[in-house]
């Protein structure tokens, strides 16, 4: 099984919102970088009075979307140049699709929690962030059918479903590993130490979840021609077997690359 992938045109259209929204909340985060001022000691500043820089002195409370998927944070200073943060993520999503002859009907059920130590090398907008996510849930369930009478490829083998019987089966992908650590940067102080209270933080980097394990499992019979007099369980055939498991081997390896899940998220927050 391959991940869930909409309609060309549907697909233009989330990766231009996409990068549309994370375009201007950088333009926003910019425009407020470059207003902010330090706040000296004992000064007030010219936006709001001044704030204090000890642990837990302040938090802030924000909303994102990204690659995790929507999510809320709590923030909290540490010092002048650091902050804690946590967040969580929660995400569902359903689809229907079809590959090598097989239709899917798949629902991702994401929730994922992280806690991350954000530094601020400049005492400015650009921080470097390092924590640790957990996985609560991050996986995708499927149901798979090969409808009666039609063809389905595995390992470059065809098989036909038979009509009396038809091919069916179930699908999974999940992360293996409960924790993850994360590496990202970022632009946007969540409590900026100007004393605004609003802030436009973006961040960027990775999460080293390790490969996620697949699973693909089938069952009814196949023909290995159209033939409705060729079929038979596919549970007592030892050939089908292990061209699934081949099939199984090759998504495995298709989606290896995925032991490093993208981090790529924008938002808003709000310091009380």
């Amino acid at each position: 099984m391959h991940c869930a992938s909409p309609s060309p045109r549907n697909s233009r259209i989330l990766r231009y919102t996409a990068v549309l929204s994370f375009v201007l909340v950088l333009a926003l985060q910019a425009v407020y970088a470059a207003n902010e001022t330090p706040v000296a000691p004992n000064t007030k500043s010219t936006h709001s009075a001044e704030i204090s820089t000890r642990p837990f002195a302040h938090f802030a409370l924000g909303v994102s979307a990204g690659t995790l998927g929507p999510g809320v944070e709590l923030v909290t200073t540490l010092s002048r140049r650091s902050n804690l943060r946590v967040d969580g993520q929660f995400f569902n999503y359903a689809q229907n699709f079809s590959q090598n002859g097989i239709s899917y009907n798949a629902n991702l059920r994401l929730r994922d929690y992280r806690a991350s130590y954000d530094y601020f090398p400049f005492a400015g907008a650009f921080r470097i962030s390092a924590g640790v996510e957990a996985y609560n849930q991050f996986n995708v369930n499927a149901s798979a059918n090969v409808p009666a009478g039609q063809t389905v490829t595995l390992n470059d083998v065809d098989y036909y479903s038979s009509t009396s019987d038809p091919l069916h089966g179930s699908a999974s992908l999940a992360y293996p590993n409960k924790y993850a650590p994360t590496v990202t940067v970022g632009f946007g102080n969540a409590i900026p130490r100007s004393g605004r209270h609003w802030a436009f933080p973006v961040e960027i980097g990775a999460a080293f979840t390790g490969t996620p394990a697949f699973n693909l499992a089938m069952s009814g019979s196949a023909c290995a021609t159209s033939d409705p007099a060729t079929c038979a369980p596919v549970s007592a055939d030892p050939t089908f077997q292990s061209n699934l498991a081949a099939q199984r081997k090759k998504i495995v390896n298709d989606i290896a690359p995925f032991r490093v899940y993208p981090i790529l998220s924008t938002g808003f927050t709000y310091r009380f």
